[in-house]
């Protein structure tokens, strides 16, 4: 969630400096000011690519849930430091477990996604007995 509201801060920033940028070209007509305006509205767009599907699957309610064998490892980043792997497709989440977890070691999974960009949202570890080990939902 932190994701999103952080793309909507830097799509408003983007469009505050299309304006800007757009405005010193309207009052001086220097080329510079016209390229910087026509970048940042570029920049503004794609950010909303990837940022109104998400929104709007949230808002929405529109997640799908996928379950099967998974296995979660620590991909070393800083961000997103987790991947959880069902059917060999990883999901990259903040959420660290609380159980041993590694590239062998493979649990029952319930996971939650977007239904556009297939973000991961929640995800559920279950032992072979059907007991919960580790759930964010």
């Amino acid at each position: 969630m932190i994701d999103i509201i952080g793309f909507w801060c830097i799509a408003l920033a983007l469009m505050g400096a299309t304006i800007m940028y757009f405005v010193q070209w309207w009052r001086g007509r220097k080329l510079g000011k016209l390229f910087a305006s026509i970048g940042s509205l570029v920049l503004f767009i794609l950010v909303l690519l990837v940022t109104v599907p998400d929104t709007y699957d949230r808002i929405h309610s529109r997640y799908k849930t996928e379950t099967g064998m998974c296995y979660v490892i620590d991909n070393g980043a800083k961000a997103r430091d987790i991947d959880v792997y069902l059917n060999g497709v990883p999901h990259e989440t903040r959420n660290r477990p609380d159980i041993p977890f590694g590239p062998g070691i493979e649990y029952e999974c319930t996971i939650t996604l977007t239904q556009e960009l297939k973000t991961l949202v929640d995800y559920e570890l279950r032992s072979e007995d059907g007991d919960v080990l580790f759930s964010t939902y």
